[in-house]
């Protein structure tokens, strides 16, 4: 093939290194995706399996003598929520190179372990909040006096 000038290479001439992408990016297959798909749910149940492991083995004691320790579930919830948050990122990004197979079942996953974390978080912070006295029982009367709207519940 000659150039199309004596100054200009041909730009189609230039090698290609083996770690250069693409313009256009290989698309994955439908077998690709799968097994994508599966490599990488196995490794977040690893992961989340891993933390629930490492939660357990906090709090676990053999014998009746020494008291339970009293873990915090915030930093292992917190570890869930990042992989959840990583499946999400993976998710963005396979959308966008048009897996949709992968980008489906990581966004799913994303989203049952995040809310899933974030669920446990609400609860553990709710559950470790102190508890409020309940009132007393009876009246206790108006702030404004009889005449106003708050009072009306009471015959006032």
């Amino acid at each position: 093939m000659q150039p199309s000038s004596p100054h200009r290479p041909d730009p189609s001439w230039r090698r290609r290194l083996p770690f250069q992408p693409t313009e256009e990016g290989v698309p994955l297959g439908a077998f690709a995706q799968f097994g994508l798909a599966l490599c990488l749910l196995c490794l977040e149940v690893a992961l989340v399996g891993f933390v629930l492991i490492a939660w357990f083995a906090a709090t676990f004691r053999i014998g009746g003598a020494d008291p339970p320790p009293d873990t915090s579930a915030v930093g292992y919830l917190t570890a869930i929520a990042l992989v959840g948050a990583g499946a999400g990122v993976v998710a963005v990004s396979q959308g966008r190179r048009r897996a949709w197979g992968v980008a489906v079942t990581q966004g799913l996953v994303a989203a049952l372990l995040t809310c899933g974390a974030l669920v446990g978080l609400a609860y553990e912070t709710r559950d470790a909040a102190p508890e409020q006295p309940a009132p007393a029982p009876g009246m206790v009367g108006c702030r404004s006096g009889d005449h106003s709207q708050e009072c009306a519940h009471l015959g006032g």
